[in-house]
């Protein structure tokens, strides 16, 4: 009787092993999946606190005429602060094993990414772009939602010499 009893026993507990095991389901995060531009605001441009169209950008702050303006903005933010995130139509794809999949002018680009700082800071790094990698404020993380943000000072030695803070905030969706 009593080794029945065990033998039970052992069973009982090798189930519900099993079982448990079965349950627990591998964390993910949130960011893991394909992300693309939210429709109307993916790309939001401020200078000294004020909102800006990429053709004003480009006017005010990088100094050029108004008929190459947008494309003086846009060439700017991508090699300087946007990186594997086209500035037009980007599409990322997030993978768990940190590897980052990235259309860029049309083309694929392979990288890493990795959060630092506490999760706070999302770091994008592409072979052939900028080799510190590109480093944005992590502002929101929802299944589908990912919002970024960076914000800088621009010095101007002309005759002003003028400080200008500008904000970049870029928003994402599934």
């Amino acid at each position: 009787m009593k080794s029945n009893i065990v033998k039970l026993w052992l069973l009982g507990a090798f189930l519900l092993g099993a079982c448990q095991e079965e349950d627990v389901v591998p964390s993910v995060s949130p960011i893991v999946g394909e992300w693309v531009a939210a429709e109307g605001q993916f790309l939001a441009l401020t200078v000294d606190g004020e909102e800006k169209t990429k053709q004003e950008f480009g006017v005010e702050v990088l100094k050029v005429h108004e008929t190459v303006a947008e494309h003086a903005a846009l060439e700017y933010l991508q090699q300087s602060f946007l990186g594997p995130i086209d500035g037009q139509s980007p599409k990322l794809v997030f993978a768990s094993t940190d590897q980052l999949s990235a259309t860029l002018a049309g083309e694929e680009v392979q990288g890493n990414w990795h959060f630092q700082n506490d999760g706070t800071i999302l770091k994008l790094l592409v072979p052939g772009l900028h080799e510190n990698g590109y480093f944005f404020n992590l502002k929101k993380l929802t299944l589908h939602e990912l919002q970024l943000d960076w914000s800088w000072d621009m010095v101007f030695l002309g005759d002003e010499g003028e400080l200008l803070r500008i904000g970049l905030v870029i928003k994402l969706v599934r």
